[in-house]
């Protein structure tokens, strides 16, 4: 029996060492550009998609005002119902099943599927997107984005609260991450332009946002990462890639913390440009993005 009680120890031992070796495994270097790629790679396609779901629900209440109707040509929009006062309405936005470019230089196919409680310049309005089929730039993408309305803030910019829940991203090549966010989403400039009223594509371009907040996900490696802003984020919705801001990430389940610096323009001479520097092991690596 001690014979036994003795084994029985010994293997429970060696199972704890075991565990807890796993629990210290640390991370790659490679591994951890890769969970940083597909941090800033996440975050960047669900901000672009607002900005898409914003241009085109003002199309659509540009035309129920008008009484105007909508284009046959891609992206097809479809409300119901399809009047002025009835809350809530459905907005789907159909690019097809080919490839459309938009004014954004970014590549679309498949449904973005907005369920409204009003147009989204109203205060108090929400806006929860879905996806069906739909991939940008060879990614698809898959969750609930859900947007609201915050009104003015102290600076009297239009803020917005953003949430993406059960994010899911699948690369060009196969490999799927997830992701999940909590942001605020403050309008500096080009709230008081329009491009469904001029015409002129400078009215869209002029939009840009500063973004705060937090976001969590699990790399297509299987890691678990926590992302916040440590310097809020500058984007141009024309601009491919966020143009400055500093996010601090680190790793629940390993011993690392990792930062992402958009380089500041003095550093590159524009400030739209697909340059970043990633801070691993306390070593900054040059990146260039996606």
């Amino acid at each position: 029996m001690q014979k036994w009680i003795f084994l029985a120890t010994l293997i429970t031992g060696w199972l704890l060492w075991s565990c807890n070796d796993i629990e210290k495994k640390t991370i790659s270097n490679e591994e951890a550009v890769t969970l940083l790629t597909e941090s800033v790679t996440a975050y960047d396609l669900f901000s672009s998609i607002q900005d898409e779901a914003f241009q085109r629900g003002d199309v659509v209440e540009n035309s129920l005002k008008s009484a105007t109707k909508q284009n046959d040509t891609y992206p097809r929009l479809k409300v119901e119902p399809s009047d002025l006062t009835t809350w809530p309405k459905t907005i789907t936005i159909n690019y097809g099943s080919e490839e459309i470019e938009g004014i954004d230089q970014r590549m679309r196919k498949g449904s973005i599927i907005i369920n409204a409680n009003n147009f989204a310049s109203v205060p108090n309005a929400s806006w929860e997107i879905t996806f069906d089929e739909y991939y940008q730039d060879g990614y698809k993408i898959e969750g609930t984005q859900t947007i609201q309305n915050k009104g003015l803030n102290s600076s009297n910019h239009p803020e917005y609260s953003c949430k993406v829940e059960d994010g899911a991203i699948t690369s060009p090549d196969g490999k799927q991450f997830r992701f999940e966010q909590q942001t605020i989403r403050e309008w500096i400039s080009g709230y008081d332009t329009h491009l469904v009223l001029s015409g002129d594509t400078e009215d869209f371009c002029d939009d840009e946002y500063l973004i705060s907040g937090s976001h969590s996900g699990i790399s297509s490696h299987g890691y678990l990462y926590e992302m916040s802003t440590k310097q809020d984020l500058h984007i141009n919705v024309c601009c491919r890639w966020i143009m400055e801001g500093i996010l601090s990430v680190t790793l629940p389940d390993n011993d690392l913390n990792c930062q992402i610096n958009y380089r500041p323009s003095s550093e590159t001479g524009d400030l739209c440009n697909n340059q970043a520097v990633f801070t691993i092991f306390e070593e900054q690596t040059p990146i260039t993005l996606p």
